[in-house]
């Protein structure tokens, strides 16, 4: 019977099937072990770990169907804080009996099939605590399928939901299986991460493909045992791995290493009792973060009394912070901040109302903005509204809590009311920060959505549309600013209305409004790039939009990243782009990024290469007098860092001062860039306002003789007159933070108030009033610069967090006394005075850095801490005296009594372990073990025999790297030591340089290595002992004609030595001529002094005594005269050497009077003075410059003087010699420089010779330059170059590439095609140069003044025009064309020119100008030129004669020469064949056949419109006749095509839209030509008067047809 039992049990045994998937069985209790333990620091053994373990038991029991409960027993925690392995961990009993009540509670889960369900706790049970259960609970989320052994798949985890890796690996024998799977923690659907603090930075994918900074990633490893209820987990083993560097990846990184460890202990027969807790739904298995986990502190602080302890923090910032900033103050600011982080509104409101008179008011102010909360800026809200804080205090908060406060529906709320109050309404300074600040925190709030909700962007469009109706420009600025700030796709649509493709609002913006908006869609472009560029593709491609406009709308373009295909787009419409503005802008953007290194524009530098192939070489010769676009950046992809600069460069009408300089620069870290600062200026029309003073404004223009001929273009449209305007604007991050406008009347009213006219209100002798009373400021700024912060949770459920914090606290303590006569009242009084001032003033900064790593939780903190301060104080006690009219100036200040730091700079990692219930006994241990290897420079090898056996030696090397990390013990050496010192002497003190370095270097050699560790420098001044001691130091300055009075030594005889031959020794034959050169110039032939390598050397001095005042012209001209070396090479190499020798003696001539002393000196209490003084000179009499700089000490028995003579004797030369040492013989070094030609290509020679100098400057010179070399990539040739001489050539071989050869003593190194930034165009610079007479540098202030001026030629058939374009055409006709004028709607001036009838060769003019109403005309006579001045004639000498106050006019040869500067008119030259005129400052405001005078070498034509050929565009220029009578017998008139034809499918007559040629009334045409006219068609049947056709000039063209033009007419007048 018992067998047949068995027998029944095993065959129904057999017919169950084994399940895999994890389960529990029904109605056991499931007991495990657990242990998890979690640490941070470096991977190599011997340095410092902190860390957590967490120890205890687990109980899984049964309640209902796929529902358990999770009971923690014994629970324990321990802490982690010592060098790895070493150290034991050790309890943290206090904290374990804080947590132990709560972790112990139940919770409840769902579990079916290896997948965790919800999770149910109590109500009470903080997220925190119930995070460590779903660590427990994640090992047990296992996803098993049957028919697989290897798969992949999203899983759900405690991170999120990530991709995972399985394995299952099945032991039969003993009936486990075995399932190991991984997670990569950066590949994940849904991931489980806080980030805060880089809002206005992007993230960059490109860097990832080279490494990433953070890396993260898990493995579990499971034992299941299959039963027939499902497999049970009898082991796990879970290892997960953090890994952070903020430089390569491959360089090493810090680690954040979890274990996981689960034991089955035993399974045992469930007691079900149901604990008496109500259980609440608490998500699944993801990690849920506290509400406001961010705001927290970064360090864990457990205030009993909150308020108590922001007053002691306030205290004790107002203690140390008197005098200078402490170094510990931004720490404490910071602490504060927290504080105030954790605080209630009432709280602060307390401390507030008890202490806002006094110092802890400004700490408040200062920590509010910084602490970001909501609260917060509705505490500051409240304090404005009920004016408790000024305007000034408003400014300073607003800006910086509008940045940095969380931006959520109800800051957002809160702003809103901040803009509708009357205190920020009336204010021009706090509305558009409000504004400005709003579009900011709505580009925060929208910044992770894809759509932005409208209620958020309605303040900002109604704002927007309301100015536009309004017409306010200023309100317009201000609403496209902070539209740009916000940077939503969904403000597209209201953006569009003020561009040119929409017809509605275009007309009445103004161009710069256009402008601003298209830069406001540089924001939108990110989360919209396709509309942007086809936006602003359309406009640049629009070729009657304005320059600045589509250069603008090119660089957003270029932003965005286009595509390949998009960009040929815009290359192509370069190859038949009229602006050379524009096509300058575009081809140097595409030059610049193509030269791009940075990871993140790879792709679009590309693209540009192929751009630029597409376009060849056609724009390579525009140079800077065009728009251009620079980018360059330098990335370290060791460093994983780069940096980058864009400066945009826009000229309007070829000025060589920009109309337009912006420059942005970024950053690139840690996978992502950012746009750090940008800057913006404009100066439209600002030029001409400064350099004219508004000379205009002193008379009335006249314009009735002018409208005459005004009156024959009807067509004639002006260019928009520029109304001075200066503007600027900020950008951090890329968010606009100010911006501001200067207007032509600021400017002007700022003028007169400094000059003391129409200063009703006194505002100058207000402030000079003040200046005589005691200033005595303290002003002072703390803020928080930075704080970044990422946290992710980890397998044990507790979260790790990076983060980084910077704060800065800033003082300057101020006292300065003035004194200088009581009658000064105006501003140039206040130049001429005789001003005293006492200052003491005490510059102090603090900075404090702090950078984590490790676990950061309520409760507890363990990890790695970097601490980085700077401390500077200089303080100074000085006394000053200056005259600035006279150019005196004298500084008397103490002597350095005691040491004093300058900087200080301490860097230092520790590892720190912190717990919410023993904050006071936090530890702390250095990151470096103590010091236990001696300089591995002093230690001796020993053989293994005088150690031990090689088996000993080797058994302490594993099998693998890992068993090798953690047996090897790394021994640290000694910390490297640096001290230096400067003295000096003569004035009684050293500055001194103490550094201490001592990091992990010895581990590996890499950034993080050299990073970790501590660092220690310091910059300190002290006193140093003298023979005497110092009661004072002077600096004295002196310039202009009295500085030779200030001289206390004067300058004594020089002897000048000549060039030393080196080698062998030279024997000359001296002739008669010779003895008598040396007779004339002081040459002796003294007995050899001075060193040489090579043997005996020659040496020949020059004495500055000339006898009978021999010049050193004649000298050299004797020397040439009295030597004949055409048979003697030797002769004729020394004669050479001796005439170039000359020419340096001509340099080092007579010194001339002194225009400038510097004296420094210190004087001591026995009356000797010791010091330095420095004199310099310059003469140009001889029409070339000459400078000469003297510095002597002021000790009489000291012989030391430095010499330094600068002259550039000729246009393309220029040379430097440098003499010091004792009387300035001891060293000795030249310098020249010299333009010309190697082969056909513009070069550059720069020539180095010295006869000797300090070995020291040898040796470095050897060093930077060999370095430099290597670094740029030099190529080199082994080649015998002359000694003691270094030349280098640098060659333009284009206009964007040059060549450099650099000849050394023994080597020769080159560097062909090397890229320049700018191009430099030499054909186009140097006619420019030599056209304004710039010989020398005496002419540049001349040079730079008359830049902007431009002149047209017209010579027989041929003009010249103002943009250098030739036009050769044969006027036909007796009628007076437009050459140039005034195209302003209040034109100054008209010249007009025709040919004369009898001799038409020969030119006439008439000049109409209307300041005053004048008309000039002038026509050749048989020997002169007749000038009429409103039809009389005047006379004309080669003596200036000034007529009507303005005009000069004089005789100059054979034609005559007028000029009235006061219309910008300055030459006008005739002499019958050829008409000149120079213009000044006219830069884009000229119109006639020489052109518009803006760069652009185009043909326009009154209406402004492009001529086609150069007859169109005469014809247009043409001013018509009257009457048959007159001269002219053409004129122009709209005309009827003369036919019927079918247009649009109907029959149609045809009227012109353009003026055609044709003759008077009575006359008939002797020339006609033909060409194309325009046509606009209308229906035959409609009746048109032809006296209205041109009306149709404003019609579009619907036709082209030839028409015969008539050039020229013949009349037969019949009188009336």
């Amino acid at each position: 019977m018992r067998a047949l039992t068995f027998i029944l049990i095993v065959s129904v045994a057999g017919s169950q099937k084994l399940k895999y998937e994890p389960n529990f069985r029904e109605g056991l209790t499931h007991v495990y072990k657990y242990e998890g333990v979690i640490l941070t620091g470096l991977p190599q053994s011997g340095l410092s770990r902190a860390g957590v373990k967490i120890n205890c038991g687990l109980s899984i029991v049964p309640e209902g169907h796929a529902s358990y409960l999770l009971k923690i027993t014994d629970f324990q925690i321990l802490e982690y804080n010592g060098v790895w392995p070493s150290h034991p961990f050790i309890s943290a009993h206090k904290l374990t009996q804080r947590l132990a009540p709560q972790v112990t509670q139940p919770v409840k889960f769902e579990y079916s099939n290896g997948q965790v369900g919800s999770i149910f706790a109590p109500a009470e049970l903080p997220e925190d605590i119930l995070n460590i259960h779903r660590g427990i609970l994640n090992i047990f989320q296992i996803t098993i399928k049957k028919l697989q052994n290897f798969y992949e798949l999203q899983e759900a985890g405690i991170e999120g939901i990530c991709l995972t890796s399985y394995i299952i690996q099945q032991s039969k024998k003993a009936n486990r299986i075995t399932v190991t799977k991984s997670k990569d923690l950066n590949n994940c659907q849904e991931k489980v991460m806080l980030f805060t603090g880089a809002a206005y930075a992007s993230r960059c994918p490109a860097f990832e493909k080279t490494g990433r900074n953070i890396r993260a990633s898990s493995t579990f490893t499971h034992v299941l045992k299959p039963t027939i209820s499902g497999a049970i987990l009898q082991e796990a083993r879970v290892r997960e791995v953090h890994q952070f560097t903020p430089f390569h990846e491959l360089d090493g990184s810090a680690v954040i290493e979890a274990e996981q460890n689960l034991v089955l202990v035993a399974v045992k027969a469930a007691v079900i009792s149901l604990p008496q807790v109500q259980f609440v739904k608490h998500g699944t298995l993801k990690y849920r973060y506290s509400q406001g986990v961010l705001p927290k502190p970064v360090q864990l602080t457990h205030p009993q009394n909150v308020k108590k302890a922001i007053l002691e923090t306030l205290t004790n910032l107002e203690i140390h912070h008197t005098e200078s900033v402490h170094s510990d103050t931004p720490a404490k600011f910071l602490q504060l901040v927290h504080l105030l982080r954790s605080a209630s509104t009432q709280t602060v409101s307390d401390v507030w109302e008890k202490n806002h008179s006094s110092q802890f008011r400004r700490w408040m102010l200062f920590a509010l903005p910084a602490a970001g909360t909501v609260d917060a800026l509705r505490f500051i809200k409240a304090k404005i509204q009920r004016y408790q804080v000024t305007k000034h205090e408003a400014a300073q908060i607003l800006v910086l809590a509008l940045h940095q406060v969380t931006a959520n529906l109800d800051a957002l709320s809160l702003v809103r009311e901040l803009l509708g109050m009357v205190q920020v309404q009336q204010s021009s300074i706090l509305r558009p920060l409000v504004f400005l600040g709003y579009g900011s925190m709505v580009y925060r709030y929208c910044a992770e959505r894809l759509t932005c909700p409208d209620k958020i962007l309605a303040l900002l469009h109604g704002f927007l549309a309301t100015s536009a109706t309004r017409g306010n420009e200023e309100d317009l600025v201000l609403a496209l600013k902070a539209i740009g700030n916000a940077g939503q796709p969904a403000s597209i649509k209201h953006l569009v209305k003020f561009l040119p493709s929409s017809r509605s609002l275009t007309a009445k913006v103004p161009q710069k409004i256009q402008v601003d908006v298209i830069m406001a869609f540089r924001n939108i472009l990110k989360k919209d790039p396709a509309k942007v560029q086809a936006i602003t593709l359309q406009i640049f491609m629009n070729k009657q939009n304005h320059v600045e406009l589509r250069t603008s709308a090119c660089a957003v373009y270029l932003c965005s990243k286009p595509p390949l295909n998009a960009l040929l787009v815009l290359a192509n419409s370069l190859l038949t782009e009229t602006s050379l503005q524009v096509a300058s802008f575009a081809y140097s953007q595409f030059r610049s990024l193509a030269r791009s290194s940075l990871p993140s524009l790879k792709p679009l530098a590309a693209v540009c290469k192929i751009a630029l192939k597409y376009l060849g070489a056609r724009f390579e010769h525009l140079g800077f007098r065009f728009s251009q676009v620079l980018h360059p950046d330098v990335f370290s992809y060791k460093l994983m860092a780069g940096a980058a600069a864009k400066v945009i460069v826009l000229h309007d009408a070829g000025m060589v001062i920009p109309s337009v300089t912006a420059a942005k620069f970024s950053g690139y870290m840690m996978g992502g860039f950012g746009d750090l600062l940008e800057v913006g200026l404009r100066m439209e029309g600002l030029q001409e306002a400064v350099t004219k003073s508004w000379k205009k404004a002193g008379r009335i223009l006249d314009m009735k003789q002018m409208q005459r001929i005004l009156s024959k273009f009807p067509d004639l449209k002006s260019v928009p007159e520029k109304m001075p305007l200066a503007s600027a604007y900020l950008k951090l991050f890329n968010q606009e933070i100010a911006f501001v406008d200067i207007r032509r009347d600021s400017i002007h009213k700022a003028l007169q108030m400094l000059n003391g006219v129409d200063d009703r209100q006194g505002t100058l002798r207000k402030i000079i009033h003040q200046l005589r009373e005691p200033v005595e400021l303290r002003p002072a700024a703390a803020f928080m610069a930075l704080e970044l912060r990422r946290s992710v949770p980890t397998c044990m459920g507790l979260s790790t967090e990076l983060s980084l914090v910077s704060a800065s606290v800033a003082k300057a303590s101020l006292h300065v006394e003035a004194n200088f006569s009581a009658s000064t009242s105006t501003f140039s009084q206040l130049l001429g005075a005789n001003i005293v001032l006492k200052t003491q003033i005490n510059p102090s900064l603090a900075v404090y850095n702090k950078a984590s790593m490790g676990i950061s939780a309520p409760f507890i903190q363990s990890g790695l801490e970097l601490t980085a301060k700077v401390h500077s104080s200089l303080p100074v006690d000085v006394l000053m005296k200056l005259n600035v009219k006279e150019g005196s100036l004298q500084i008397h200040s103490v002597p350095v009594q005691q040491e004093n730091p300058i900087m200080t700079l301490k860097s230092q990692v520790f590892a720190v372990s912190r717990s919410h219930e023993n904050l006071v006994t936090e530890k702390v241990t250095p990151f470096l073990p103590e010091i236990k290897e001696a300089n591995i420079m002093k230690q001796k090898f020993k053989t293994s025999q005088e150690t031990q056996s090689d088996t000993d030696i080797y058994s302490k090397i594993g099998l693998d790297g890992e068993e090798f990390s953690d047996r090897t013990q790394w021994l640290a050496p000694q910390p490297w030591i640096y001290k230096s010192c400067s003295s000096l002497s003569n004035f009684a003190f050293e500055v001194c340089l103490d550094a201490k370095v001592a990091n992990v270097l010895y581990v590996r050699h890499s950034p993080l290595y050299r990073l970790l560790g501590t660092h220690v420098a310091r910059v300190l001044i002290r006193p140093v002992p003298s023979e005497s001691d110092i009661q004072s130091l002077i600096l004295e300055v002196q310039v202009g004609p009295k500085a030779s009075s200030k001289m206390v030594r004067l300058l004594e005889k020089e002897e000048l030595p000549l060039k030393q031959t080196y080698g062998r020794t030279v024997l000359l034959k001296e002739s008669h001529a010779q003895s008598r050169l040396n007779k004339q110039t002081g040459i002796e032939k003294p007995s050899s002094h001075g060193h040489s390598s090579q043997g005996s050397s020659s040496s020949w001095t020059y004495s500055l005594d000339r006898p009978h005042g021999t010049s050193l012209e004649n000298s050299k001209e004797a020397w040439r005269s009295g030597n004949s070396t055409e048979h003697n090479p030797s002769l004729k190499s020394r004669s050479v050497s001796v005439l170039s020798r000359l020419t340096q003696l001509d340099l080092l001539g007579a010194l001339s009077s002194p225009l400038l002393t510097v004296i420094a000196k210190a004087t001591r209490s026995d009356g000797n003075l010791q010091g330095y003084q420095l004199t310099g000179s310059m003469d140009s009499a001889r029409g070339r410059p000459t400078v000469q700089l003297r510095m002597v000490e002021l000790a009489d028995d000291s012989r030391w003087k430095l010499c330094v003579d600068a002259s550039s004797p000729t246009a393309h030369r220029a040379m430097v010699i440098y003499r010091w040492g004792v009387n300035c013989q001891r060293y000795r070094m030249s310098y020249q420089a010299s333009l010309g030609y190697l082969g056909n290509h513009p070069a550059l020679k720069l020539q180095t010779k010295w006869a000797s100098i300090p070995q020291e400057l040898i040796t470095g010179g050897k060093m930077i330059g060999s370095a430099l070399a290597y670094l740029l990539g030099f190529s080199n040739s082994f080649r015998g170059n002359p000694p003691h001489q270094i030349t280098q050539l640098i060659v333009l071989t284009s206009p964007r590439t040059v060549d450099t050869i650099v000849k050394l003593p023994r080597v020769t190194i080159y560097y062909r095609g090397f890229e320049l930034p700018l191009p430099v165009n030499i054909p186009v610079v140097m006619p420019r140069v030599r056209g304004r007479q710039l010989g020398s540098v005496v002419h540049l202030p001349h040079f730079l003044l008359t830049m902007n001026q431009k002149e047209c030629v017209a010579k027989r058939d041929r003009v010249v025009t103002f943009d250098g374009s030739e036009l050769n055409y044969r006027i036909p006709n007796n009628c007076f064309y437009v050459l140039t004028k005034d195209c302003s709607s209040a034109p100054t001036f008209i010249l007009l020119m025709r040919r004369i009838t009898s001799q038409q060769a020969k030119k006439r003019i008439k000049l109409l100008i209307s300041a005053p109403n004048t008309v000039i005309e002038a026509y050749p006579m048989q020997d002169r030129i007749k000038l009429l001045m409103d039809s009389v004639e005047a006379t004309v000498s080669e003596q200036q004669t000034v007529l009507k106050d303005i005009i000069t006019i004089q005789r100059n040869g054979t034609g005559i020469t007028l000029q009235i500067p006061s219309i910008n008119i300055e030459k006008l030259y005739f002499d019958g064949d050829q008409v000149k005129i120079t213009l000044d400052h006219m830069m884009g405001k000229t119109c006639g056949i020489c052109g518009l005078n803006n760069g652009e070498q185009k043909l326009i034509m009154p209406n402004q419109e492009e001529a086609k050929d150069q007859e169109h565009l005469y014809e247009s220029w043409l001013c018509s006749g009257t009457s048959c009578k007159d001269d002219c017998r053409v004129r122009k008139e709209f005309v009827e095509l003369g036919q019927v034809v079918e247009f649009d499918g109907e029959e149609s007559r045809c009227y012109s839209v353009e003026p055609v040629q044709r003759c008077l009334a009575q006359c008939t045409p002797l020339e006609t030509r033909s060409r194309s006219v325009n046509f606009h068609c209308v229906p035959s049947n409609r009746t048109v008067n032809i006296f209205s056709a041109a009306r149709f000039r404003w019609k579009a063209t619907h036709i082209s047809h030839p028409m015969d033009s008539h050039t020229d007419c013949s009349c037969e007048c019949i009188k009336a």
